[in-house]
């Protein structure tokens, strides 16, 4: 994707270490506006889509899943 080759490239020239990743690409985020963000995926291919909605989906499903009280089995 090549916004997040441009934050990558961006992120090195400022960071040499990871530490600071989380807190840079909030501060990216925070600045655009709901179309700036439709922009990025509107330039986006669909398996890149795909990709960016799957991983998404398996955090949130993931966080939902391990907070389910103990009475369900997911095991």
């Amino acid at each position: 994707m090549k916004f997040a080759d441009n934050l990558f490239e961006l992120y090195l020239r400022h960071f040499e270490e990871k530490e600071f990743l989380e807190v840079f690409i909030h501060s990216v985020l925070e600045q655009m506006d709901h179309d700036d963000l439709l922009e990025v995926f509107e330039g986006c291919p669909k398996d890149e889509l795909d990709e960016i909605l799957g991983s998404y989906l398996n955090s949130k499903l993931e966080t939902k899943i391990t907070s389910v009280p103990d009475e369900t089995n997911f095991s």
